[in-house]
């Protein structure tokens, strides 16, 4: 494996041109005339900066109604124009190479300092630092992080079939509950072109997207670290005139925050420090793109896990369950006995019995109830522990329910929503420094009291109850980027307050799985949906969007268990960080057959998955599914970077209408030799990475909602040995 490499150039020219290099990446901006602008890119590693004519072939930024690398409105006035150049600097840091160009602006006393961090994948982190010189404050009205001409490309028709598009967009296509991960191609239209999320669509939008070149092959992607309003903006000017240069294609595009304005009162003296953009540039399609933001993320955004480790078994009760003591402790033994290796009490621990489906309205009351657990929580503890396994709790810790006693003390905590009345979710103003230093009290005391190993995070709170506003000196501010900072400084500083706690992450499901809250968070809950077929959709797709050590499913719960084989629903899980809640019934007799497939399954995850997955390659065969119910095949396959080993799902969907697919495996290494496995037969055979690769497996499934699972290993032998390939055991 070649090691990394970064660089960034700094050229003087009639301006100055900056080159940032990773990988194959290259990305250029220039600042010229007073403006700062993009100004090229390629996947091939070649600095337009090392080009020895006057002239370097770069965007032209006259050619783009906004060239401009980042747009920023202050006071109603747009800093497009009039920067003046300060300075740039190069620093090794703990994440990687970080380039920072700064800027004052000649229309506003205001300076913009433009981050850069190289790790040395094709993916680079962009964030601007925002400081206001003045003596008053200053309204922030409109913030594109990154932005500007992207390609330009000339008789662009003549690469292309008659009819054919020149672009296409990938993005999730749904925004609502239980719909997260259906990621799904459109067409770039010669037009304006908006995705959004959180703000003027809902909140279950995973902030990405992909943007695929089919006529040069260059192939962007994108993931925006940010939890509040968003929106991924592109201008496509592909019109054809009788002038050459009406022939020329052109795309520019922003990443920007979305909210009311102001979205942010400066003042004077104040530094806002933006959200991160991480964007990159490749060749070879979609599954190349995801495994560079991938590799991107584990390398110099995430933290590193919490007890040095990925893909924990968890386990847990909730409300959908009997939660009294006896239930709890024989949920303990049924998770010991399925090998699972943290156990959790969701929604409702805190909540005398038989009130469990109310836990909302008791949010903020952090104690356990003793009509619950007359000896305490310490006894559940006790039990999980003396069976080798982690204990933890979950709590929604940004709102405080109506009947809670948090609520009657509190009342100056909540946020205020648009109509200036109390937002409809009870949820908490972190805006207000008090309120945010008492919720993180908050969690730090059930860590400590309870005795913690595992915090789980919920965030249930729909459009519009999450949009708020605070009155700032006689403006109202909108909440979103005080709230988000604010909360993303709770959790990086809980988890170095608690370094060995394992934190998750779930908002509703999948309503803020975005890397700038994860990046706080060992794994994050996708959905609230574990139903066949969709299940699949959903895993396939956040598997686009996030590592799988970092995507947490479920099975066996919130009515997973109505529809799919018992394979098909645990073999989902094997890709991914696993939940299972499959206990058996309080008081009944466990179904023995039902455990052993379970006991299998864990064990296959332990012994064979785990030891790659937190590296893992994964491959989309069917990467387009988007429908509400899918149908035909779902394949998916994760294997390690080196192809010492890995997996392949095939899930038959719903209408079956093909019986058998053949799959060419992607993973692995075509020189070697492997002992592949098919679970469902339990046998094992020995097939050439050659053969697996290109003339595949057929997988044969009868009727819908079932699967297979096939397992690869690499032989330590030549091809060609005594026992020859293709023999089985």
């Amino acid at each position: 494996m070649s090691q990394a490499f970064t660089d960034i150039i700094l050229e003087k020219n009639d301006g100055y041109a900056l080159c940032y290099r990773s990988d194959k990446m290259v990305f250029e901006e220039v600042w010229t005339g007073g403006r700062y602008v993009t100004a090229g890119c390629n996947a091939s590693g070649f600095a337009l900066a090392s080009n020895p004519l006057s002239r370097p072939p770069r965007l032209n930024p006259d050619d783009f109604p906004l060239p401009q690398a980042f747009q920023l409105e202050l006071d109603g006035c747009s800093l497009g124009y009039e920067w003046e150049w300060q300075g740039f600097a190069k620093t090794v840091t703990a994440r990687g190479l970080q380039g920072t160009v700064t800027l004052a602006s000649k229309l506003l006393p205001v300076t913009v300092q433009v981050h850069t961090l190289l790790d040395g994948t094709q993916v680079f982190s962009r964030w601007l630092e925002i400081t206001n010189n003045t003596g008053r404050n200053l309204n922030l009205s409109r913030l594109a992080i990154l932005s500007g001409g992207l390609q330009s490309l000339d008789r662009w028709q003549s690469y292309l079939r008659a009819g054919d598009p020149l672009y296409r967009l990938g993005y999730m296509e749904h925004s609502h509950w239980g719909m997260e991960g259906g990621f799904a191609w459109h067409d770039l239209p010669s037009a304006g072109y908006s995705v959004a999320g959180r703000f003027r669509r809902d909140r279950h939008r995973h902030p990405m997207f992909a943007l695929e070149n089919l006529a040069t092959g260059e192939f962007f992607i994108c993931q925006l670290g940010w939890s509040g309003g968003y929106a991924f903006d592109f201008d496509l000017d592909a019109d054809c005139g009788v002038a050459d240069s009406h022939n020329i294609a052109r795309l520019s595009f922003a990443v920007r925050l979305d909210a009311p304005a102001p979205m942010r009162i400066l003042a004077p003296g104040e530094t806002l420090a933006t959200p991160e953009v991480h964007f990159g540039l490749t060749f070879g399609g979609l599954d190349e793109a995801v495994n560079q933001m991938h590799a991107h993320l584990r390398r110099s955004v995430f933290l590193p896990p919490a007890r040095g480790k990925h893909c924990w078994v968890e386990t847990g009760i909730g409300p959908e369950f009997y939660m009294h003591r006896e239930a709890t402790l024989q949920a303990v033994a049924n998770a010991a006995a399925i090998g699972a290796e943290i156990f959790f009490i969701d929604a409702g621990w805190y909540l005398p019995p038989d009130q469990e489906d109310q836990w909302w309205l008791k949010a903020g009351d952090w104690q356990y109830n003793p009509d619950r657990y007359p000896n305490g929580l310490r006894e559940i503890r006790d039990a999980v522990k003396a069976q080798g396994m982690l204990f933890g709790l979950w709590m929604d810790a940004e709102r405080i329910g109506k009947d809670s006693q948090a609520y009657a003390s509190h009342p100056d905590f909540l946020a205020t929503a648009y109509d200036g009345q109390e937002n409809g979710a009870q949820i908490l103003d972190l805006a207000n420094p008090a309120a945010a230093a008492w919720m993180e009290e908050q969690i730090a005391r059930v860590i400590e009291d309870n005795g913690c190993d595992f915090f789980r995070l919920d965030y249930n709170a729909g459009y519009p109850s999450y949009l708020t506003r605070t009155c700032r000196d006689g403006i109202w501010e909108n909440d979103f980027l005080r709230y988000y900072q604010a909360l993303y400084g709770i959790y990086d500083r809980l988890r170095r307050r608690f370094p060995d706690v394992i934190f998750e992450n779930c908002a509703g499901g999948g309503g803020r799985t975005d890397v700038g809250l994860t990046r706080y968070f060992n794994h994050t809950w996708v959905t609230d949906w574990q139903k066949a077929p969709r299940s699949f959709a959903i895993t396939n797709g956040m598997t686009l969007a996030l590592p799988p050590e970092h995507v947490d499913r479920l099975v066996g719960g919130q009515g997973g268990y109505l529809t799919g084989s018992l394979e098909f629903q645990l073999r989902l899980l094997l890709f991914v960080q696993p939940t299972l809640s499959v206990g058996t019934p309080f008081g009944e007799e466990t179904n023995t057959n039902q455990l052993e497939f379970i006991r299998h399954s864990v064990s296959l995850y332990k012994n064979f998955i785990r030891a790659f997955l937190p590296e893992a390659r994964v491959y989309h065969h069917t990467p387009d599914i988007s429908e509400l119910q899918p149908k035909g095949f779902g394949i998916l396959e994760t294997a390690a970077p080196d192809g010492s080993r890995g997996m392949l799902g095939v899930f038959q969907l719903a209408d079956p209408q093909n019986r058998e697919v053949l799959v060419r495996l992607r993973g692995a290494d075509i020189a070697r030799d492997y002992a592949v496995t098919f679970d469902n037969a339990r046998r094992t055979c020995r097939v050439s990475g050659y053969e697996l690769a290109n003339a595949g497996i057929h997988v044969r499934l009868d009727g819908a909602m079932t699967s297979e699972l096939v397992l690869y290993e690499a032989i330590n032998e030549a091809i060609g040995a005594d026992e020859g390939a293709g023999s089985c055991r």
